[in-house]
């Protein structure tokens, strides 16, 4: 099955705003994640607990995140990009906790509890961001190798030990393309146009 993503604004809507891209982009990437994670146990990569799954899907996300971060760079002011990254992670992990929510729910079906779940992910964020800026990122080759391999090790070590090396070997080489190629597009018709491109450093 396709994986579907909002690529464009109605026409008859109203002028978006930074929140209303944010918005748009944070649930992007996490239909973009939660197809990554899902073709991984395609490949025969075991996942054992929804919890695990969303450490996955979080993974995923954060490298989305910081994809986005980095396309900005030439588009928007510092203040705009900012601002819609907040927003961005902000959605991202209203996201999170409404999954964990549904999955710590009792019998009643009534919402678990979330405390601490938004904080945890904001430093996820903060720990991911500190290490990816440190790696190459181009306009239009995207990601460098060391970004790739950066992100395939935090996968991995979210899967466990088992099949570790093969588990960065098939993030590198497929599921992390494959979600760059399906959420980049989607980003770029959401934003925005460019004033010019380049690479980050």
């Amino acid at each position: 099955m396709s994986l579907r993503l909002r690529k464009r604004w109605k026409q008859d809507e109203r002028p978006r705003t930074t929140e209303d891209i944010a918005s748009a982009a944070a649930s992007n990437a996490w239909r973009t994640a939660c197809n990554g994670v899902l073709n991984l146990e395609n490949a025969d990569f075991e996942t054992r607990t929804q919890e695990q799954r969303l450490q996955l899907i979080q993974e995923f996300a954060i490298f989305l995140l910081h994809l986005t971060d980095r396309r900005l760079g030439e588009r928007l002011s510092q203040e705009e990009r900012g601002r819609l990254i907040t927003a961005m992670a902000l959605r991202l992990a209203a996201i999170l906790e409404e999954n964990v929510a549904e999955l710590r729910a009792g019998p009643d079906r009534i919402p678990g509890p979330v405390d601490g779940v938004r904080e945890a992910f904001v430093n996820r964020i903060n720990r991911r961001s500190d290490e990816y800026a440190e790696c190459r990122y181009d306009i239009d080759e995207g990601p460098g190798f060391s970004l790739w391999r950066a992100f395939a090790v935090h996968v991995s070590e979210a899967l466990g030990p088992h099949n570790r090396q093969w588990a960065i070997d098939q993030v590198m080489a497929t599921e992390g393309p494959e979600a760059v190629e399906a959420f980049v597009p989607a980003l770029e018709s959401l934003l925005p146009s460019a004033a010019g491109a380049g690479a980050d450093p």
